[in-house]
């Protein structure tokens, strides 16, 4: 095996070809091809792949019977033990003593025990009438299953389309479940309007559909007038204060030296520009802080964008994935909005949304930007939403999108301008301050009593008296 410190060469490089032949020839199959689809980098800790693959199995199809399209999923330790490993039986674990590769094919997810049970339609009818969940037919009837996201090791989300309604399937490790369905109660009884839990067991969660459609859709059709400023504002000052206890969300500025080192890692050049970013993110704020207490103040929601918000006639009606709910600063959530919306309108750039999209877009994050910045500091509010997009740089490699090293150029200059975004909002309120202590001056000036006469003015004439008279 070839081996890099954390495992992306070998996940990334044409040694995954050799590791997948050799999984799937363990398993009975013949590989026939292969390509990378997604890949989740720690530098210097652990790397997880998943790959598209198309695999022959003469002893199931019979040997003349076409491949079959594959999903199988790989990770990789060093120095970094595997944690809430919940169903290792049909993986494969290779090593040769310095890191160790785990391969198994979708849905057999090692983290993910409950996601064989859900993802097939022929069994969640089965799957969700253990659970109590009505699913309006003969649940051993087949259910339109849609794989919204799959992070492997990490998480799964499936739509399922029941006799009268959808539901959501939330898959995740089965030590984090129990959470998420507290908070989830937490929230509704706070008036914040998450989805319903209709079921959950051990690493699943069942959920209504939201109502209203999400704002992701809306702000690219209608601008800021998807949902007002103040509405979004306090959507957030909902989140009920006994979430506070909850474990710290870190800032993703906190993060930012990670999330340089993998963009780093992925694209080389870049690798100046981001130390600048870097240093300039951790400059700034250290400034801020300066002047204001950075101690985080609030409940806050962790991940809050457009993704996540569903609206109706400019109100939200629906907030989604409250893991990370927790103590924080509400510079952090609203930033993370204007970072999202930020990268999306970059796409005008390279032609990938149109023109009157991006103008659409870019006016929404004017108008927010402006409501923001009265309600927390401009300053830190530009430097936060430079940290979440140094995070989204990330993205382009995760996803092995198309012209990837290009796009991940883009996302660094986007948070770029927002390091300069801060800069000016600083010597702003710099500016605002010397007109304040100017105007307090004229102020203490005016409203001084005028000097009185002096007895030694020049030019006065000499006192009268006795002495003046007779020397």
């Amino acid at each position: 095996m070839s081996v890099s410190r954390d495992g992306s060469e070998l996940l990334t490089g044409p040694d995954a070809g050799g590791l997948l032949n050799s999984a799937v020839s363990n398993a009975g199959g013949v590989l026939r091809s292969w390509e990378l689809d997604h890949v989740d980098h720690r530098p210097g800790r652990s790397t997880k792949a998943l790959y598209r693959t198309t695999v022959a199995w003469p002893e199931l199809d019979g040997p003349a019977a076409p491949a079959r399209e594959e999903l199988f999923g790989a990770s990789a330790h060093i120095g970094e033990a595997e944690r809430h490993v919940a169903g290792a039986e049909q993986s494969l674990v290779m090593t040769d003593g310095d890191i160790n590769v785990r391969v198994w094919r979708y849905p057999h997810d090692p983290w993910l025990p409950m996601l064989p049970r859900v993802c097939y339609p022929d069994v969640l009818g089965t799957t969700l009438a253990e659970l109590g969940v009505d699913t309006g037919t003969d649940p051993s009837l087949p259910v339109p299953i849609e794989v919204v996201s799959y992070r492997p090791g990490r998480r799964a989300v499936l739509r399922a389309r029941l006799a009268d309604r959808a539901v959501f399937l939330k898959i995740m490790q089965p030590h984090k479940s129990g959470e998420i369905v507290d908070r989830h109660e937490r929230l509704l009884a706070a008036g914040v309007p998450v989805p319903q839990v209709i079921a959950h067991s051990q690493g699943l969660v069942v959920m209504e559909e939201l109502p209203g459609r999400p704002l992701a859709h809306a702000v690219v059709e209608e601008g800021s007038e998807a949902c007002r400023a103040e509405e979004l504002v306090a959507t957030l000052d909902r989140l009920p204060a006994s979430l506070y206890t909850l474990p710290l969300r870190a800032p993703w500025t906190e993060s930012a030296d990670f999330y340089a080192g993998v963009v780093s890692s992925s694209v080389p050049a870049l690798g100046p520009r981001i130390e600048t970013l870097v240093r300039g993110i951790r400059d700034g704020l250290a400034a801020v802080g300066r002047r204001v207490d950075l101690r985080p103040h609030d409940v806050v929601h962790g991940d809050f964008y457009e993704a996540q918000l569903f609206v109706h006639e400019g109100a939200v009606v629906g907030v989604l994935d409250i893991d990370t709910v927790g103590p924080g600063r509400r510079a952090d959530d609203l930033a993370c909005l204007l970072a999202h919306l930020s990268v999306l309108a970059d796409y005008g750039s390279s032609g990938r949304i149109s023109a009157s999209t991006q103008a659409k877009v870019e006016e929404a994050i004017g108008t927010w930007h402006r409501v923001f910045a009265r309600r927390v500091d401009p300053t830190e509010l530009a430097l936060r939403a430079a940290g979440v997009v140094l995070s989204l740089a990330t993205g382009p490699h995760r996803q092995q999108e198309a012209s990837w090293e290009a796009a991940t150029e883009a996302i660094v200059r986007v948070a770029e301008r927002w390091v300069e975004t801060a800069r000016e909002a600083e010597r702003q309120l710099q500016r605002e301050a010397r007109e304040a202590q100017e105007e307090r001056e004229r102020r203490v000036a005016a409203s001084a009593p005028p000097p009185g006469p002096s007895s030694a003015h020049p030019g006065a004439p000499p006192p009268s008296g006795p002495a003046g008279h007779g020397a």
